[in-house]
């Protein structure tokens, strides 16, 4: 299912629901693709990073709770850390500077967000 560009890789999971959460980092285990987090808050993720957490590429929930994403998107970016949004907002309601990140429609489906990070580090 997973491509051999993400296959061994780690993706950086940002997400406040944990059925979402814990079903997709089963999904990418199965595949040997590890996962730092899952993470439900942006002040998580950092500290993680912080501490030396490193990632390939990132899968950021764009709520959290009330809470933003943007911040942690802001800091993956300057350190060019490719990034996946999930959302159940449309595009009109990410704002600009963030447009140009790729953005996964909720509820993601496995085979698209595959697809959609291998593409990402395949760049």
């Amino acid at each position: 299912m997973v491509s051999s560009e993400l296959r061994g890789k780690t993706v950086l999971m940002v997400e406040d629901e944990y059925l979402i959460a814990d079903a997709l980092c089963s999904a990418f285990e199965m595949q040997d693709v590890h996962v730092v987090g899952p993470f439900p808050t942006v002040a998580g993720a950092v500290q993680a990073l912080d501490q030396g957490a490193k990632a390939d590429v990132a899968v950021l929930d764009v709520n959290l709770n009330g809470e933003r994403v943007y911040p942690l998107a802001d800091r993956l970016m300057a350190d060019n850390v490719p990034i996946v949004l999930t959302t159940g907002y449309d595009s009109d309601a990410i704002p600009c500077g963030y447009e140009h990140l790729q953005r996964l429609q909720k509820p993601v489906h496995l085979r698209e967000l595959f697809d959609c990070l291998s593409a990402l580090m395949a760049k």
